[in-house]
């Protein structure tokens, strides 16, 4: 009887080990107010999240504003019923990104939940195309993917994810 407590709470502690830790987007001051610029936010918890391992950045309820986000190796985005990731309307918060999510050459990445990622296509195409008719921008700059993962090892692209206004790339 002793060693099948002892066999179950170790296996138990095994799996617990395993599990991916989660990381609220608000410890790491991203806001849900729909207007604040969250990419370097985002983008450092990644960062911090794959330093420590990996695990989830978990967004709740709430619109949040963002360029391109780099996933990095065994991170995944959690969107929340009601979370909402949004777009940049300028092209200057991607970077040059592929998409607004995207990974290359990474492994385990992912974009789950029941979230919505909208791109907001149009309006980042306008400001594209006025960009380059001042010539702040090259004319090969389009407007990027909503999820690009090339060349990932692992990549998860859950299918309750809500895509808003764009092509998916996998």
């Amino acid at each position: 009887m002793k060693r099948t407590i002892i066999t179950a709470l170790l296996a138990l502690l095994a799996f617990q080990c395993f599990a991916q830790q989660e990381y609220k987007a608000t410890l790491f001051g991203i806001r849900s107010d729909g207007v604040t610029d969250n990419t370097s936010s985002i983008q450092r918890a990644v960062d911090f999240i794959s330093e420590k391992g990996g695990g989830k950045l978990v967004f709740y309820v709430g619109r949040y504003l963002t360029g391109a986000v780099e996933l990095k190796d065994n991170v995944t985005i959690d969107l929340r019923e009601a979370a909402v990731l949004v777009g940049a309307t300028s092209v200057y918060p991607y970077k040059g990104a592929p998409a607004l999510v995207w990974a290359k050459d990474a492994r385990n990445v992912g974009l789950i939940g029941k979230g919505v990622v909208e791109g907001r296509h149009a309006a980042l195409a306008a400001s594209i195309e006025d960009q380059k008719a001042k010539g702040h921008i090259p004319a090969s700059v389009s407007v990027p993917s909503l999820v690009s993962f090339e060349g990932c090892e692992g990549a998860v692209l859950g299918d309750e994810v809500k895509l808003i206004e764009n092509i998916v790339t996998k």
